[in-house]
């Protein structure tokens, strides 16, 4: 039988530009190091990154030599699976908060009636909060789900309040009335604390990501020990910081720049 050699080779190259993507998922590199993790000449692979680059499938990293995974395909995995559209739209701004705030930032969506947990940043401190990726929580008992529950349907907020919450701590609130009027708070300020709620010495704030209609999209939070964080009177200003920087990824998301202001 005849072998296509043409079909064989596109088949090749396939192959070796599916292996030069893989290579670049794990961090930005250049050709001489993409080579080397896939283990091809360095003039196959930058030929291979010349034509994904035409296509936008890597980019480069600013003015450097080094290449990225681009923009088409992180467009692609978005189409496959929404959430890591909102994960890659919030990589920069959750770096953003850990700079200004030396704490870990984290990124939540609602999940039925609970948070569940999809990206961490964290911080250099030493002493670390454990990573929450992946982890659901009820959303009484953390910032992110008490401020994406600030902006739900008042029907689905009344039908929550009226089940029995969970108490995790001595510190945490399970009362109808209060839980309401923190409700009513998260919407007013436009973020909500809490403080050793789920889990005794870490403390946590949190502001929505609103969509173009005001619904809530996700959560950004940050999250830290609690006998270094809040510093005594910043509760405020980091409040501010953190609502800033949602409404920012809101924007980034389509939102109108004056919604979640608060």
């Amino acid at each position: 039988m005849r072998t296509d050699v043409s079909s064989t080779s596109g088949v090749q190259s396939i192959e070796r530009a599916f292996a030069v993507l893989r290579a670049l998922a794990t961090e930005p590199a250049g050709i001489s190091e993409v080579a080397r993790r896939v283990d091809l000449p360095t003039s196959t692979v930058a030929r291979l990154l010349g034509t994904l680059a035409a296509l936008g499938a890597v980019s480069r990293v600013d003015d450097s030599a080094a290449y990225r995974v681009g923009p088409a395909l992180t467009d692609l995995a978005a189409a496959a699976d929404p959430s890591a559209g909102l994960i890659t739209a919030s990589r920069a701004f959750l770096a953003e908060l850990v700079e200004r705030l030396g704490e870990t930032a984290g990124l939540s969506v609602l999940d039925g009636d609970e948070v569940l947990y999809l990206d961490q940043i964290e911080s250099a401190n030493e002493v670390q909060v454990r990573d929450w990726t992946g982890t659901r929580l009820p959303w009484h008992v953390v910032s992110s789900g008490l401020v994406l529950a600030a902006h739900l349907e008042p029907e689905r907020v009344e039908a929550w309040l009226r089940e029995p919450h969970e108490r995790f701590t001595a510190r945490t609130v399970t009362d109808t009335i209060a839980l309401r009027a923190r409700l009513e708070a998260a919407r007013e300020q436009g973020y909500v604390w809490t403080i050793e709620e789920f889990h005794e010495g870490i403390s946590s704030v949190a502001a929505p990501v609103l969509s173009s209609t005001g619904a809530p999209i996700a959560a950004i939070h940050c999250h830290g020990p609690s006998y270094r964080f809040p510093a005594p009177g910043r509760e405020d200003d980091i409040g501010a910081i953190v609502h800033g920087l949602a409404s920012r990824l809101g924007v980034r998301l389509g939102a109108r720049p004056d919604l979640g202001s608060g």
